[in-house]
């Protein structure tokens, strides 16, 4: 947590502990399932720019997705590390490390927005573009890491279809022998 505001008396501490177990996988559920939508958005947008483009194929792999999830994500990160940088006077590394963390959810404390000069007051207008830049970020985010983990649930998947299929080739040619005579196995 960003550890600025904690609650001080016990009944806060703990309503903090109850919402923070059933919030925080509330969360993963609903950025998860924004994910999802925003995956077969992308997936329907490629799939009429392919066609508007007269793509052999108007079929949209995993690995498009991929491409475009990805390339989104960093254009997201890039873009709101350009503005925390421009606005919140931090070097572009700091503004990007800032966005990384805030995105991933892991949030140290150690940069926060809208800090300096009671800007949280000041500036409406900052106040809403960050809060639209976490939410569509981590919409972004967890678009590109459901995709990831997808791929890769499904490249074991395949990996172990293929080690079913090679053991089954390889119990076909088996060789066995009855009584005196070898005999090849194709009756299985």
């Amino acid at each position: 947590g960003y550890g600025y505001s904690t609650p001080k008396t016990a009944g806060g501490k703990v309503f903090c502990m109850f919402y923070a177990m059933v919030g925080i996988p509330l969360n993963l559920i609903m950025f998860q399932s924004i994910g999802e939508r925003l995956n077969i958005f992308v997936t329907f947008l490629l799939r009429h720019f392919k066609r508007c483009f007269r793509f052999r194929s108007s079929d949209v792999s995993q690995t498009n997705l991929i491409f475009v999830c990805m390339n989104m994500s960093s254009l997201v990160v890039a873009g709101g590390a350009y503005a925390f940088s421009r606005i919140e006077g931090w070097s572009y590394l700091d503004a990007f490390y800032y966005c990384i963390i805030t995105l991933t959810t892991i949030g140290f404390g150690d940069y926060v927005v809208l800090q300096r000069n009671e800007e949280l007051q000041k500036n409406s207008g900052y106040f809403v573009f960050s809060l639209l830049f976490i939410l569509f970020g981590l919409a972004v985010l967890s678009a590109a890491m459901n995709l990831l983990v997808l791929r890769f649930l499904t490249l074991n998947t395949e990996d172990e279809r293929k080690d079913e299929l090679e053991a089954l080739a390889a119990i076909r040619s088996a060789v066995r022998l009855e009584g005196d005579v070898i005999t090849a196995n194709n009756s299985i």
